[in-house]
C-alpha cells in the first residue's frame, strides 16, 4: 500500500516550493502540513490542492486521481476533527470553496444581466 503523505511529501522537496509558501497557499498551519505528510491515508482531495500549488499532477503517482470517476475513488467518510488546528483548517477549506463558488454566481448574473 501507497502511503500518500510520503509521496506527496516527496513530490513537494522535488518541485523546490518552500513550506512557508505551500502552507500558506493551502490556508493550514505549517505544523499540520507536517503532519499531513505523515498521514498514510492522505484524502485525494488534500493531494489535488498541493498539486495545484507545487504544479505536480499526481495521477501519476495515484490512479484512482486519473480516473473520470476519480470522486468515487475514495469512500466518503464522515469528517472527525482531532484538534483545533484540523477544525480551523477544514472551515477555511470550506469557506474558500463557499467563496468561490459565490463569486462564479454573481459573475454569471452579471453575464445574465448585460
Amino acid at each position: 500500500m501507497q502511503h500518500r503523505g510520503e509521496i506527496v511529501a516527496a513530490a513537494v522537496r522535488k518541485s523546490g516550493v518552500k513550506l512557508s509558501q505551500l502552507h500558506r497557499a493551502l490556508g493550514v498551519s505549517r505544523p499540520t502540513l507536517y503532519r499531513r505528510f505523515e498521514d498514510p491515508n492522505l484524502s485525494f482531495d488534500f493531494i489535488r490542492r498541493v498539486g495545484e500549488v507545487i504544479k505536480h499532477n499526481f495521477a501519476q503517482d495515484f490512479k484512482e486521481l486519473s480516473a473520470p470517476t476519480a470522486l468515487l475513488a475514495e469512500p466518503i467518510l464522515p469528517y472527525q476533527l482531532t484538534n483545533l488546528d484540523d477544525c480551523k483548517d477544514r472551515l477555511l477549506y470550506v469557506y474558500g470553496l463557499y467563496t468561490d463558488l459565490l463569486e462564479r454566481y454573481n459573475a454569471l448574473l452579471a453575464d445574465r444581466n448585460e
